[in-house]
Order: structure tokens, then sequence, then C-alpha cells
């Protein structure tokens, strides 16, 4: 390859931007939301370069560790042009960001019609129309971001809401914020089988590291950059077990540059009429949560829980990157191990289409019924349980994989973007909601089998005022019950303000 001349565009204003986000402060408390599929682009295209030496599997991300790899990054080393690309877009959004001291005020309004069934990582609008405003601000210690949002008719009942506000102080290396911050904890790219932003926000209150360093210790330094989250949160008042607590932890760390690995464990518990004392938690915790175990019977279980893991690897094939990904999630225990496993896998790739284009591709397949990989796969086990009859899900969503359980669907995307930041997302789907037969009126989507078959396709761009979306998508359904088939289309238009 050949080295970049000091007299190139490109390379100028790299080390413009580069300056520029030198003199940034050292942040504790911003965060990266998840739901931009071109910024999370950036970001992977950067760690399996090397470039990002942190975890990426984590969201929120924290800005601090991120800032800290791209100000390093010698302006005379040779990178790849799709990862130079990435590396400048990067910068800029960092620089447009990251204010200091100051205050940031921002706002956003959206119309849809039939808003989208099954919510992959991209954010899209949940309700027919919704607008909010809100302000950040950040000081040494200490990370304020309070939004506020009314929605038409929404499906949960609240037209007024706060998703998306933090208040956050910096301990040592750690964050400990109350706040309503959607998450996404794995590797996929239109799933994710224990976290996700496809219920709104659970109110929690977390404590997440800031920088991803690797230990000192020579016994632990082999994990390398590795990051921890702990969540404490609430479900709401309206369900089977009002007022249950959420309980949600995930370490995940980067023993190789190519390979990175999450654990994951989630659980309710707690609640109206339901045992909620140390000892509870701490059976919880050790995995004493079964009835059948010494002492757990229906009045003192401690909760429904579900662990697992992630892994992601990176490598080049003839000259291509190409990455891996997985996720297993176990619905229940067995000999103090996750069983009964829900699956996920996905493979990627990315680069450059002529001289504009930045691209990745994946194809990504989902199975979420307990033991998916068995001909005898258990039906109506994922995200339900017996005593806390609502399920895993908030206010009428699931808080893990978005097509809820019992479904086998395969996707396949494509993400474009260009230095303007003008993107494109092309999604589509082929799968069935459901399978097990006997209706289940638990499932938030359907209560009997539907196959579903979709294609979505957004546009975003920036103007003088923010930045315009617009998606259109169509979905074709057949419903096995009833013999019925449907063809609906669905269109969005979407305005935010600059950070």
């Amino acid at each position: 390859m050949v080295k970049p001349s000091i007299t190139s565009p490109v390379l100028r204003g790299l080390i413009a931007a580069a300056a520029i986000v030198s003199s940034l402060p050292s942040l504790a408390g911003p965060n990266i939301a998840p739901g931009d599929v071109a910024l999370r682009h950036d970001i992977q295209r950067l760690a399996d370069a090397g470039v990002i030496t942190g975890t990426v599997s984590t969201w929120p991300l924290a800005w601090a560790p991120i800032v800290r790899d791209i100000r390093s990054v010698d302006s005379e080393l040779d990178l790849p042009a799709e990862v130079r690309a990435s590396l400048g877009r990067l910068r800029a959004r960092a620089e447009r960001e990251l204010s200091g001291n100051d205050v940031v005020w921002s706002a956003h309004a959206s119309l849809a019609e039939h808003p989208v069934r099954i919510r992959s990582y991209q954010d899209t609008p949940r309700e027919t129309a919704h607008i909010g405003a809100g302000f950040s601000w950040n000081h040494d210690r200490f990370n304020v971001v309070l939004n506020g949002q009314w929605a038409e008719s929404p499906a949960d009942g609240k037209e007024f809401r706060a998703d998306g506000s933090e208040i956050s102080v910096l301990l040592g290396n750690f964050s400990l914020s109350a706040n309503t911050l959607e998450r996404w904890w794995g590797p996929g790219w239109d799933g994710n089988l224990i976290l996700s932003n496809n219920a709104r926000p659970i109110p929690a209150l977390s404590l997440e590291r800031n920088l991803t360093d690797a230990f000192d210790s020579k016994w632990l330094r082999w994990l390398g950059p590795w990051d921890l989250a702990l969540h404490f949160g609430r479900f709401e008042s309206d369900r089977e077990v009002p007022d249950a607590r959420f309980f949600g932890m995930r370490l995940n760390f980067r023993p190789l540059p190519s390979l990175e690995i999450g654990l994951s464990r989630t659980a309710q518990w707690c609640g109206e009429g339901r045992p909620c004392g140390l000892d509870t938690f701490v059976d919880l915790l050790l995995g004493k949560d079964n009835i059948g175990d010494e002492g757990i019977d229906v009045s003192n279980e401690p909760g429904n829980q579900l662990a697992g893991f992630d892994v992601r690897w990176a490598t080049r094939i003839f000259d291509r990157p190409l990455a891996f990904y997985a996720q297993l999630i176990g619905e229940d225990e067995a000999g103090g191990f996750p069983s009964r496993y829900l699956g996920q896998f996905g493979v990627e790739t990315s680069g450059m289409l002529g001289d504009r284009w930045s691209y990745r591709w994946f194809g990504e397949f989902a199975g979420t019924s307990c033991e998916f990989h068995q001909s005898s796969e258990i039906f109506n086990c994922a995200y339900n349980h017996g005593v806390y009859r609502t399920g895993y899900r908030y206010r009428g969503r699931a808080v893990g994989h978005g097509s809820d359980n019992d479904t086998r669907i395969v996707s396949s995307g494509l993400i474009l973007a260009d230095d303007s930041n003008t993107q494109w997302f092309l999604l589509a789907r082929y799968g069935a909601l459901n399978r097990g037969g006997d209706p289940d009126p638990g499932n938030s989507l359907t209560a009997t089998r539907i196959d579903v078959a979709s294609l979505d396709l957004t546009h975003a761009r920036d103007f003088k005022y923010g930045r315009m979306e617009v998606g259109l998508g169509l979905e074709h359904s057949d419903d096995d019950s009833g013999g019925s088939s449907d063809t609906d289309g669905r269109a969005f238009l979407r305005w935010r303000s600059f950070y």
C-alpha cells in the first residue's frame, strides 16, 4: 500500500480534526447511545483495525476511551482508505457532541405510519407521532442529561416520558448513574437475545466502568481491555407482579485485538407479594432460584433469570475484512450453568464502494425458542415464567429480541455512509413468529404463528438545522391459524437537532 502524502486532502483533514479533538477535556460522563447504525459501523471498523483498543459490544459506550484512542493515532500511520474515512467521521462526531462544560440543547420530532413491528439495533420511531427536547451538561466528575418526550396514542398508555435521561457521577474509574438509557448487550445488528432497545428503557441505577484498560496484574492481564456494567432497575406497576425489580450484569473483554467475548446475566426478582430481602438476592446471585433446589418452592422462588455469552471474531480472508459472531443465552439453569439456550449467529464484512461510500453488510439468524437447535425445541418457554407471568417484557415489549419468543428469523442488512454524513440502511427479514402453535397471549407481537417477510430502507442526511431521516418499508405476513395474508406498507419521517 502506498503511504499517503502529507499533502493529501484526506490526511490534512484528519490532522486538523486531531488537533480539535486533542483539545477536548478528559470526559467522565458522556455516552454514545445505541441506535445509529452508521456510527456503530465506524466504531466497529476502527476497533477491528486496532485504532480503538477497548471493548465495543456493551452499549451505551463511554466516549472517554474512544476519544483517547482516536487522539493517539499517529497522523503518519499507513491506514487503509476505509479506516481513514471512519476515523475522520468519528473525530468530527466527537467534536460536535463533546462541548466541554457548555449546556447543549437538543430536540427531535417524528411521524410514522405503521411503526416497525420488530425493532433492530437501528433507532426507529415507536409511535405515530413523537416530539421531544432536552439538554446535557458535563463538568469534571458530573454528567447530566435530561430529556422529555410526548407520544401520540402510545401502546403502553404513557404519553409523557423521560427516556434517554441520566444523572451520573464519576467514582474513580466507574460511573454511578440514575438513568433511563436504552441498552444493547451483544454483537448482533438486527437482534439481541438478552438486553436490547426493543422495549422502552427500564429506569435503573447503574454502575459502569469508564476507561476499559487491561488489568495490571499478570494473572488477569490476559483478559485484555475489559468492561463491566451493573444495573438495578424497576419494572412497571401494571403487570402480573407489580413493581418487580430488574438486575443486569455484563462483563466483556478483548483477550486478542480480533476477539471480543461477553458474559451477560439478567434477572427479574422482588415485586409485590414476592420476597425482596438481601438473602433472596444472594440466592439469586448464587443460582439457587429454581423450584426443587434446597428450600425453594413457589412461595419463595427468588426470580427469573437469563444468562449466557457472546463472542465476535474478526479476521481477513482474501485480504477482505470478515467477522463472525454468536450469542447463546440460557433461559434456565442446570448444574450451575445456563441451559435451554436461545441462539443467534451472524457474519459481517465491510469496505468501500468506489471513492465515496463506506459500507458494512451483515447476515444474521436468530432462534428464540428454548433448545432452539434441537428437533425437540421447547415452545412457550423463552421470555416467559410461571411466577412473573408478564414475562421478560417491559411496557408490552420483549426486553430481549424484538421478535419475542419462539421465533426463527434470518435477516440481512447493508449500511452505507459517506463523509458528508449521508447514510442509507437496507434491512431484509424472513421468518416465522411465535411458532409454538398453541395461542400464547403473552407474546408481544402475535398470539399465534405468523410467517413474515419484510424490506425496510432508511435514508438520512445532515442539513443546516439538523438531521432528517426518511424510512420506507413493506411487510407481508401469513397467519397460519386464520389462513389470512396481509401486505402492509410503513413509513416514517424524523428530524433531530445536532448534538
